[in-house]
This record gives C-alpha cells, structure tokens and sequence, in this order.
C-alpha cells in the first residue's frame, strides 16, 4: 500500500515537472522573440536579403489583345515569383508569374502593336532583379474584333445587333441612342462571353432614331461607336382583356374560376381539367401570391402537351414573351427560372377559325422553339445562373416569330420539354406582340 502510494505521488510530481519545463521553455522562445529589439515584424520573412538572378525568357506567342510570356525561373532559392511591369494608357500594369509555372499572360492592350516589357525575378524579401526586357506584339483586341462584327436592325418594336465573339471574352456591348441634345443615352448594356449571340432593345416608339453601338472590356477599353440611323418596326401588346380560353379536345386545361383560400390558391394540383389558365393574361408578371395565381399544369398529362388561347382579334404576330414561375415566399424567386417547370422546347401553332374536334389539321405552326440561358449554360438549375439569366425571372423570355407569317386570332401552345425535365410546366404571364387586324 505504502509503495503504490509513493509511486503515485513521484508520477504526479514528474507530470509536473514535465508541465513546468514545456512551459518556460514556451515562455523563453517568446521572450527571445520580443527581445529582437526593434525588428519589423511585418517585414516580409525571407531567405536573404540579396537581389535575385534574373529570369531566362524562352518566347513569346502574341495573343488577341495580349501575350503569354514563356520564362525559364533561375537556379535560386531566393526567388518568390516573377513580375511582369508594362505601361497602358500611361498607366503602370503588373503581372505577377508563380514560382512553379513557366509562362505569364499579359492582357488589357489597348490595340496591337508593339509593346515593351520588362521581367523581374522578385525575393521573398520583394527584392527585384535586374530586369530583362521584351518586345511583345498583340493582335488585335478582343473587344475591337466584336465591334467589327455588330450589325444593328430594326426589329418589332426595336432594334437588334448580332456579334461575334470567337475568343468567348468577357464583353460588354451597349445600346446608346443619340437624344434631344445630340447627346448619347445608355439605353441597355449586355454582358456576355458567348461566342456568337443577338442583342435586343425592346419598347422603343416607332420614329427614326440615330442609334450607336459599342464594346468595351473589362480594362474598360472602348470601341469606336458604331453610328446607324433606323425606324423601329411598329408593335403592340395584344390587348389581354380580350383574351379568353378555347379549350379543345386533347388540350389539358379547361376553365376553372379563380377560388379563394385554402383551396388551393397558387395552383390546382393534380387531376383532370387542373389548372388555371386565366392567370396567364392576368396583367401580372411578378408574383405577390395576393389574390394573384400562376398557371400550373395537369402533373399526370405528360407531355407533349398542349392549351388554346383566342386572343380576341387577329394579329400579325411578332413575338412571344413567356414569365416563368417565381418562387413564393423566397428570398430568391428565379429559383425555378431555367429549372424545374420552366419551359424549354415548345411550339406556337395558329388558326383563324378552329375545328372544334381538336384535330390539327385548321392550324398552321408558327414554329418551333427552344429556351436558352442569356449566359449560354445548357445546365439546369439556379446554381449554374448568371445575374443575366436571373433578369428572365423580372423580363421575361422573348421569342420572335418567323417574318412575313399569317395574321391569327387562336394561337395553341405545345409543350415539348422543361429544363427540370418535369412532365408538365407553369409560367405566371403570356404576352403577344405585333399589329392587330382592323376589325
């Protein structure tokens, strides 16, 4: 008992010990710390304070708007990386090149040309080497190589510019129009890295215009405007209190009243005849949930699928716009914009005078189409949006229609597919553009 208990207490004592000397030997390496004098302690630590061995140049490949540098790093432990200085606009531009890789890319030229540049190998104490210079030559920008591609057109109700982007940079191309003053009036800015696209400026009066064009990248270099005097193509939107339903046999929606709560008040659920088809020509294309419902349809119909709309007088059609559904009670309602129910592949079919029976054979197709992210991604789901394809959400998707087609007054919408691959679709508004038939 006696020899359990001594060695008890000598264990306890050499656990002690052993905490005090960890301890005094932490508080010595902080007192040699602070006793340093008066080192600055952010100064950069390195392993030397001598200038560095110069970086090798290997070539150079001249880009559009730049150039990618091929070094060589030197044979020295004291190197931290590689720096590239040259000078835009007046203004002094660095580039910094990893330890471990062997080329730098230099960007934001203004025009191509003949630019100097000087390499620096740089400490870990910031020390630079003597510099090594090179002569780099960009091709031509990027952003001067779209402006190239605009081609501005009137259009219903606007006006659109198609571009070519062949190296997918990160652009932005404005719409201005020269105003009152003679002076230039932003009217919208796209932002795009798509390779080829369409640029359109709705809602414009139909009065001719002098309208300017120009590119600009993100070193906020800016294109020469492209100056173009053209007359909006006059358009309306189709009056939708005349619209109503003309349901056929084969479509999935019939007329079912707006009903209060709780029965259902955002959409009908499953079963035949579901769906509110009124809702989408109710005016609104935000979505409140106050007295206001989305079109939402039959969940067991699969699809193709398909609803009939009698616009209340003929019309010669000049484009579609389709309102997802929002999502209620969120903090971010484009949750379903090219996701879930969002329409994706789909038909517009028309017909003067309709036969009752539901066949197709009085109906004429205006065309087939297809949904497409403004960002150009083909990846369902609000993870892979962009603020651009979110606007959908606030704007709508617009579709226009083929040129010189047939003026009608039903129109048959036909759902193929959805971006969630859902077998069936909502959407909170429709609207039609183009010029009604004289009654």
């Amino acid at each position: 008992m006696y020899m359990k208990t001594y060695y008890e207490i000598k264990s306890r004592h050499r656990k002690g010990y052993a905490f005090l000397i960890r301890h005094m030997a932490l508080l010595f390496s902080v007192a040699v710390l602070f006793s340093c004098g008066d080192a600055d302690m952010n100064s950069p630590i390195g392993k030397g304070d001598g200038v560095p061995q110069p970086v090798a140049v290997r070539g150079v490949e001249n880009i559009s708007g730049g150039a990618i540098v091929k070094y060589a790093v030197p044979n020295d432990d004291n190197v931290n990386y590689i720096e590239a200085v040259y000078t835009i606009k007046g203004n002094e531009t660095r580039k910094k090149g990893s330890f471990y890789t062997s080329e730098l890319e230099l960007d934001g030229f203004p025009e191509e040309g003949e630019y100097k540049v000087a390499l620096y190998s740089v400490s870990f104490s910031e020390v630079r080497s003597e510099p090594v210079e090179v002569t780099v030559f960009p091709t031509t920008p990027p952003y001067r190589k779209v402006a190239e591609t605009l081609d501005v057109q009137p259009v219903f109700g606007g006006v659109r510019s198609t571009y070519g982007n062949p190296t997918k940079a990160n652009l932005q191309i404005t719409f201005l129009k020269l105003n009152d003053g003679d002076r230039w009036q932003e009217l919208e800015t796209l932002y795009t890295s798509l390779e080829e696209g369409i640029f359109y400026v709705r809602g414009l009066e139909s009065v001719e215009t002098t309208f300017g064009v120009v590119c600009r990248d993100r070193w906020q270099n800016v294109s020469d405007t492209l100056e173009v005097v053209a007359t909006p193509v006059y358009e309306e939107m189709a009056d939708r209190t005349r619209f109503a339903n003309h349901p056929l046999p084969g479509d999935i929606t019939y007329d079912l009243l707006n009903r209060p709560q709780p029965v259902q008040p955002y959409h009908t659920g499953a079963g035949a005849g579901v769906g509110n088809i009124h809702a989408l020509w109710s005016g609104t294309t935000t979505q409140p949930f106050a007295g206001t419902y989305f079109f939402f349809s039959n969940t067991t119909a699969g699809l193709p699928n398909s609803i009939t709309i009698d616009l209340g007088r003929e019309y010669e059609l000049s484009r579609f716009v389709y309102w997802p559904r929002q999502v209620r009670n969120s903090s971010n309602p484009p949750a379903h914009t090219f996701s879930s129910t969002h329409v994706k592949r789909f038909e517009l079919w028309g017909s003067k005078d309709p036969n009752p029976d539901g066949s197709w054979a009085s109906w004429t197709r205006i065309g087939a189409f297809e949904s497409f992210r403004p960002s150009g991604s083909p990846i369902p789901g609000d993870a892979n949006s962009t603020p651009e394809d979110r606007l959908v959400t606030t704007r709508g998707e617009n579709f226009d229609m083929p040129e010189g087609i047939e003026t009608y007054r039903y129109i048959r919408y036909r759902v193929f597919s959805t971006w969630g691959n859902q077998p069936y679709w909502s959407s909170v508004q429709f609207q039609f553009f183009g010029n009604p038939v004289t009654d």
